[in-house]
């Protein structure tokens, strides 16, 4: 597909199409998206095959950016991209995967806090709600290397929050999936911390970009244009927090925020995650990211059909109706290869995942 064009950093009329393909498998293992197990992150190669699509001399903003995915595969696309979401854990680990760092220096960072974490006398418990999860040995190495983690960098403190999901796992006996926690087996499994944070931080070290250099802001995104300044973004390409009020606080991250002493009902407060006042939070949301946007600006939103409590609501319908852009089109698909596809079956349900475009040079704005 020919690449559409930016002049003067804007979007040519003339841009093609967005497409979707249908990919066999939508993770790839071998990706610095592996470093943390977040819920609700969207496929990489998704991302990628989206991005790819894109001109690489726009500015891109993923407004909902989670652990950032999309600002990566932007950032590897050779875009400036920005990404801002109201979870400070999501945030560190966006900063992790996009920071640029010196390899070298990192492994270096990470050998000297090892050796300073075996070598404490004092260090705090874990506290309890996380303990019962881990042998208590490891939970021990643990609390050391978290207490010697105030100056990591953030590539170091995300391997070092995927590292305690791994050991959760591994002192488990590898029974959960890497997305999700279940019951705990007995005898707990005693792991090595501090070789598993190794490995984790080396592996994913060979997948960080090179430039140019991204951002990413911890702040609600009901009030982004205090930190954007209007009419600067070219692309808004981002995938919206679920409107089946999703708990991005919950699992693997309810595990790391314990454990961190991280206030978790006020993360989860601060994000859009009530069904209740969904709409009114969402259409706020846009309304702002309106305001960063220009006349000649792409927006792009997957996003899905969801079963909120017995009834089927179509993602593209519901954002189209609440969006201040008008006439866009929609790129579906069925769920394949996905957990997504996975509940479909045990719920005798058929939904399908979307892509809205709203491509301003054509479209426009609602007069509403």
């Amino acid at each position: 597909m020919q690449e559409p064009r930016v002049r003067n950093g804007v979007l040519c009329e003339s841009s093609p199409k967005i497409t979707l393909n249908h990919f066999s498998k939508v993770s790839n293992p071998k990706s610095i998206h592996g470093i943390y197990p977040y819920r609700g992150k969207m496929s990489a190669i998704d991302a990628a095959h989206v991005i790819s699509q894109l001109p690489s001399t726009a500015v891109l903003l993923d407004p909902f950016c989670g652990t950032g995915t999309i600002v990566y595969e932007a950032q590897a696309h050779g875009m400036r991209a920005i990404g801002v979401d109201n979870n400070p854990l999501a945030c560190i680990i966006a900063r992790g995967k996009t920071e640029l760092i010196d390899a070298e220096l990192v492994l270096d960072t990470l050998s000297s806090a090892i050796s300073a974490a075996q070598s404490q006398t004092s260090f705090p418990r874990m506290p309890t709600a996380p303990a019962k999860f881990f042998h208590p040995d490891t939970a021990d190495q643990i609390m050391r290397m978290v207490q010697v983690s105030t100056t990591f960098p953030s590539y170091l403190l995300s391997a070092l929050y995927g590292a305690i999901c791994v050991a959760a796992r591994a002192c488990n006996g590898w029974l959960w999936t890497s997305t999700s926690i279940g019951r705990i087996n007995l005898p707990l499994r005693k792991i090595d911390f501090y070789s598993t944070f190794h490995r984790k931080a080396k592996k994913h070290l060979e997948f960080l970009n090179v430039g140019p250099p991204a951002q990413i802001h911890t702040y609600d995104s009901r009030q982004i244009s205090e930190i954007i300044e209007e009419n600067s973004i070219d692309i808004v390409y981002t995938s919206p927090p679920y409107f089946d009020a999703l708990d991005y606080t919950g699992y693997y991250s309810k595990i790391v925020l314990e454990i961190l002493d991280m206030d978790r009902a006020l993360v989860r407060k601060g994000l859009i995650q009530r069904h209740s006042t969904y709409r009114k939070d969402m259409r706020r949301a846009l309304v702002e990211i309106d305001k960063v946007i220009h006349e000649h600006s792409l927006i792009i939103f997957v996003v899905g059909d969801r079963l909120v409590h017995g009834n089927l609501i179509k993602g593209s319908e519901f954002f189209t109706e609440i969006a201040p852009w008008i006439n866009p089109y929609v790129v579906e698909r069925e769920y394949t290869k996905t957990a997504s596809g996975l509940w479909d079956k045990i719920n005798r349900t058929k939904r399908k995942e979307q892509i809205i475009v709203w491509d301003l040079a054509k479209g426009g704005r609602s007069q509403n």
